[in-house]
């Protein structure tokens, strides 16, 4: 409450409270600045257009109402103007998959490099991972050509599947050097692995899904599909096959939720938020329709459940939206070659990189502050001759 001297009376204000990762940004309120961050600012209650600010980082807006007597939050997550590229490996890289805790990156070396082979990249410590040495986890020999193999993380991270064929396949440990030569065939019982696996993941994503209302596991058991939780569990995203109504009020109403404009009624080849401890519901309109590029790609396939942190796990054109690991934010990239985000409830869309990358290889480190791409980089190298300058071709390099 605040004194109105004029009417000699206590009127209700809201408070607004301003955070941003990194702290120390600017705070404007209708234009104008009003504190910094992390701070509380007291409001009349009505509509605000709040801007977050930093020197060398891209802002963030959001229009909010304030009502009496109730707090709003404003958390900005604000991203570099001009990312700090720096290369984390000096030979040929392909196909690097991120395991599904995002903690490790799995990639081939192909020959003739002496270092061909299948290497591990620990990305956990984003502050040092950097200097951080790969592993070799698999060499490559005459007997064991790894690059007419496929391979990929088992669903919990602990296992690498690496498969010649569908009569050869072998389960690799991560952690440690792998003798394949003395590793055991575990074709004829992959399918009793797989099911093991199957049977973990649905016992985790039913104990997820006991937070959802149960008319909304209903509307996402008929009509959504590639349901992926946030890394914090509190929201869903899921893509709409059928057309529903989300009822009001699955939940009580709670104070100071957020105040964007929902959508409640849901449509066929439309991407949603569900957010389960607000009960509100957001339509990711920023990102195009993805249901008929995924038919294309997988016909007659089962859908895979894409890791939480990579942009992809599917070969097709027009590339998922992921999660952040902030739980706010989803990433993807988009066709003219630019990393982008939004916030869950539809706002800050924003551009990230626009650098040289291939598709679908981006992935987020843990702690947000890293991307690691897959790059095809020129360098020039100069010699005291008129001739004309040679190019080196590094291949797939991140």
């Amino acid at each position: 409450y605040k004194i109105d001297f004029g009417k000699k009376q206590f009127v209700s204000n809201g408070i607004l409270i301003a955070d941003s990762n990194p702290i120390g940004a600017l705070v404007y309120v209708n234009g104008k600045l009003k504190t910094a961050t992390n701070n509380t600012v007291s409001l009349p209650p009505t509509e605000y257009e709040v801007e977050i600010k930093k020197e060398s980082f891209l802002p963030w807006k959001k229009n909010l109402l304030v009502e009496k007597e109730l707090v709003v939050f404003a958390e900005a997550f604000l991203f570099p103007q001009v990312p700090d590229i720096k290369p984390i490996t000096f030979t040929g890289v392909v196909n690097p998959k991120v395991s599904p805790d995002n903690t490790r990156i799995v990639y081939l070396i192909p020959a003739p490099d002496t270092n061909a082979g299948l290497w591990v990249m620990d990305i956990s410590d984003t502050f040092s991972f950097f200097g951080k040495p790969s592993k070799l986890i698999a060499k490559f020999s005459l007997n064991f050509d790894l690059q007419k193999a496929t391979y990929d993380w088992s669903p919990d991270s602990r296992q690498i599947i690496l498969e010649f064929s569908p009569t050869v396949k072998y389960l690799l440990d991560p952690n440690t050097p792998n003798d394949l030569s003395q590793l055991k065939n575990e074709a004829l019982q992959f399918d009793k692995i797989v099911a093991g696996w199957q049977e973990e993941e649905n016992i985790k994503l039913a104990a997820k899904m006991k937070r959802v209302p149960e008319q909304m596991q209903t509307i996402l058991k008929n009509s959504a599909g590639q349901v992926i939780f946030s890394p914090d569990s509190t929201k869903i995203m899921y893509s709409a096959t059928g057309s529903a109504e989300i009822p009001e009020k699955l939940i009580p109403p709670i104070t100071s939720a957020s105040t964007q404009k929902e959508i409640r009624t849901i449509n066929p080849n439309k991407i949603y938020i569900y957010d389960i401890k607000e009960d509100r519901n957001f339509e990711i309109s920023n990102f195009p329709s993805f249901a008929s590029p995924i038919r294309r790609a997988t016909a007659g396939k089962q859908i895979p459940t894409p890791s939480p942190y990579q942009l992809s796990t599917l070969n097709f054109e027009l590339l998922t939206p992921q999660w952040f690991p902030t739980s706010r934010h989803l990433i993807w990239t988009t066709d003219d070659n630019k990393i982008v985000t939004c916030e869950y409830d539809n706002t800050n869309l924003t551009t990230i990189y626009s650098g040289s990358f291939i598709k679908p290889y981006v992935f987020v480190t843990p702690n947000t502050n890293r991307l690691i791409v897959l790059a095809d980089i020129d360098f020039a190298i100069e010699k005291p001759t008129a001739t004309p300058t040679p190019i080196k071709k590094v291949k797939n390099t991140p």
